[in-house]
């Protein structure tokens, strides 16, 4: 088995359940990556050892930059140029890319004793520009994940057009990002669309109404622009002011809940519409099976960043909920129109409005829709099968 070593900025992150249930499926498939965490995180995960960059050794870079820039004089200079040329696109990417570029100056002797077949950058930031310099540095081939946050947020990462060029290969998960990243001129050949799987089927048990009274809604995401809160607080007015019994719960947080909960008092939705804050996983499974009808109101933000397809759809999805989706970015590639979910206009609610008072009057008329939906989850988004998509994509490129 080809050596290959795995990046993340922070690992294992209590939000990204994704990650997580990636690499245990890649362990029952017998491929164990070595897994580095380059700011912070845990030393063991599930009695894995993660090797966890200390920040101290940072101080050597300044052995590190004078040794490496006589060494590989060209390097530094593509990579200077290249920063010199584009302003970089937030204080937070600036931060990343230095880190990751101070990682691989710092560790690039190490890793060459190492002699790993490929490196993986798991996300474009931090993690891909570690992967990136150290291919640079010592000529082992790297490939990177690259998803929505990634490439629409501001433009994109500072470093993004280097990596891509230069990647073996980039892996994404939603159709939305691959065509914007084959429109920055990368050829499709190299871009791989492996979805984020499942390995988790709830069992819900019948199809009727959680609470014949009323339906019950749920939203899960952190409360930031993209996810379009504001849109999802408007559809409750419209349901509110047309005397449609619901319950709606939101789940997560961020630096919108104030405004949000402001909103929520302002349009006297206090009593049908609450914030339940960050959640554990198991909590949130828990809630998807007593739902009805599961939300999504994403946007494109000012800033350029969106979804892909959030990790909250499939997951709903899989739990039998009924699907509404916005129109907007890749979220609607979840489902099947019309048959395992409907795509909607988060700035129209009156659609909304119009659906969810169709359901809480006829909810039978929707079963069918909703077991459609547990199948095409199981179909579309099967664990075992993107990991062993990945698996391949990566032994292929340690093969050559």
């Amino acid at each position: 088995m080809s050596k290959v070593a795995f990046f993340y900025a922070t690992f294992p992150r209590p939000t990204e359940t994704f990650v997580r249930r990636e690499l245990r499926a890649l362990e029952k498939i017998g491929f164990q990556p070595d897994l580095y965490s380059i700011w912070k995180g845990l030393e063991d995960w599930e009695g894995k050892s993660i090797y966890c960059f200390r920040l101290l050794k940072l101080w050597s870079l300044f052995f590190w930059i004078p040794y490496w820039a006589w060494k590989k004089p060209a390097v530094f200079r593509e990579i200077l140029t290249h920063l010199w040329e584009k302003p970089c696109p937030n204080l937070q990417n600036w931060n990343e890319t230095f880190l990751g570029l101070g990682f691989a100056l710092v560790e690039a002797h190490e890793f060459r004793k190492r002699k790993y077949s490929l490196l993986h950058g798991v996300w474009a930031t931090m993690p891909a520009t570690a992967a990136f310099a150290l291919n640079k540095l010592i000529d082992v081939p790297f490939s990177m994940g690259a998803h929505a946050y990634d490439v629409f947020r501001t433009g994109g990462d500072w470093l993004l057009k280097l990596k891509f060029d230069q990647a073996s290969f980039i892996r994404t998960s939603s159709l939305s990002t691959a065509k914007r990243i084959e429109d920055l001129g990368v050829p499709s050949s190299k871009v791989k669309l492996i979805r984020r799987g499942l390995s988790y089927w709830p069992n819900r048990k019948n199809f009727n109404l959680i609470n014949p009274n009323r339906i019950e809604l749920l939203s899960v995401g952190r409360l930031v622009e993209k996810k379009g809160y504001n849109y999802q607080l408007e559809i409750a007015k419209r349901l509110k002011d047309k005397s449609v019994p619901f319950r709606l719960r939101i789940v997560g947080d961020g630096p919108l809940k104030k405004d949000l909960l402001k909103e929520i008092n302002r349009m006297n939705l206090s009593h049908c519409v609450e914030f339940l804050g960050s959640l554990p996983q198991k909590k949130i499974r828990e809630l998807y099976l007593n739902t009805d009808a599961f939300l999504f109101t994403g946007v494109v933000a000012k800033n350029g960043d969106r979804d892909g397809i959030p990790n909250v759809i499939p997951e709903a999805m899989s739990a039998g909920c009924l699907i509404l989706s916005s129109c907007f970015a890749g979220a609607s590639e979840a489902f099947i129109e019309d048959v395992s979910g409907f795509s909607i206009n988060p700035s129209d609610p009156s659609d909304w409005v119009h659906l969810l008072s169709g359901f809480s009057q006829n909810p039978s008329s929707f079963i069918q829709m909703r077991k459609s939906t547990v199948q095409h989850s199981k179909e579309a988004f099967n664990i075992k099968r993107t990991a062993n998509s990945l698996s391949d994509a990566i032994l292929n490129e340690c093969r050559k």
